[in-house]
């Protein structure tokens, strides 16, 4: 009757383990795991501190993080901009350069224009002034003509696929 007892216990134990596996499998795709999905220009402005336009003009690699310094050329507007945020909205203006932090692929590439949304990265130090791309990979455009074309679109987000920004 013991025996029959464990391999019952082991056996459940067996499934919790497959069942949160499954689980952190189904949460994460080429974006990874992450809490919020957007599935609106509006949602990602929120959780943004800073919407901009530029192109990358140098790249420095930290261990298996990237930083992009993004030379700002245009810095769009959006109403509902950091509204979900306790601080104010970034004072991000044309011809600042600001430094993107990523951790993860699809890295930005020097040279090459981008519609970045953008949220503080609240790191100590000199990195506290760095920016995460909102949503890791919702808030990453690249031009693409006279648009702005969505870089990953298997992140689960339901972002539109382009973005025309008046200039």
């Amino acid at each position: 009757m013991l025996r029959k007892m464990m391999r019952s216990a082991a056996a459940l134990i067996v499934l919790g383990v497959m069942i949160t596996a499954a689980t952190a499998c189904a949460a994460s795709s080429s974006a990874g795991s992450r809490s919020t999905l957007y599935d609106s220009l509006d949602a990602i402005s929120a959780d943004s501190s800073a919407l901009v336009i530029g192109t990358v003009r140098q790249q420095v690699g930290e261990g298996s993080t990237t930083v992009s310094s993004v030379e700002v050329t245009n810095a769009p507007s959006n109403p509902q901009l950091g509204s979900n945020l306790d601080d104010d909205p970034a004072a991000v203006e044309v011809g600042d350069v600001v430094e993107v932090r990523q951790d993860a692929e699809p890295f930005l590439e020097s040279g090459v224009e981008y519609l970045l949304f953008l949220t503080p990265s609240e790191l100590p130090g000199d990195a506290a002034s760095q920016y995460f791309i909102t949503g890791a990979v919702a808030g990453l455009y690249e031009r693409d003509g006279g648009e702005f074309r969505r870089v990953v679109t298997d992140s689960g987000d339901k972002m539109p696929e382009t973005i025309t920004i008046a200039e």
